[in-house]
């Protein structure tokens, strides 16, 4: 199908008074009965007006035409960021090597700490001071682990910024 604001030529922020109009300006000129070669572009013109005629359809068609645009320097409802006033920082690819630190970076911590709570139920189970000990400590372990993945993070994403 055409697009039908091209079919009754009006503007897609045309009225729906505007676009009635054109419908029966087209629809008086290209009628089968005052113009017996005018039945195809009759059907075209019956076409588009039953999608912009009908405000539902119309606004299906026009979200389906129209993908949101995204950034709207002067939307009400803006939370007041704009890209714009961001600094270009080019795209740094990340060598094999810093994926796989932070991979085990990431994951580290969480296996310690997983570590620590099965050494220290293990410990309270077992009545054993040395394996709560060593569930103690590997919570420490864990919990210094944390902080060096935030700080990884923190030197990583600084040095993104150039």
């Amino acid at each position: 199908m055409t697009d039908p604001y091209a079919t009754l030529g009006v503007d897609p922020a045309a009225t729906d008074a505007e676009i009635r109009r054109a419908y029966l300006a087209l629809a008086r000129r290209f009628h089968p009965d005052n113009n017996p070669d005018g039945e195809e572009r009759m059907r075209a013109v019956n076409e588009a007006w039953a999608v912009l005629g009908d405000p539902d359809r119309r606004r299906r068609h026009d979200g389906a035409r129209r993908p949101d645009v995204g950034f709207r320097p002067h939307d009400p409802v803006d939370d007041g960021f704009d890209p714009r006033a961001q600094p270009d920082i080019p795209y740094r690819p990340r060598s094999t090597r810093q994926v796989r630190r932070q991979g085990v970076l990431t994951v580290a911590p969480v296996g310690v700490f997983a570590a620590a709570v099965g050494a220290g139920i293990a410990g309270l189970l077992f009545e054993s001071p040395m394996l709560l000990g060593g569930g103690v400590v590997l919570f420490g372990v864990a919990c210094i682990g944390m902080v060096v993945v935030l700080l990884a993070a923190l030197v990583d994403a600084r040095r993104d910024e150039g």
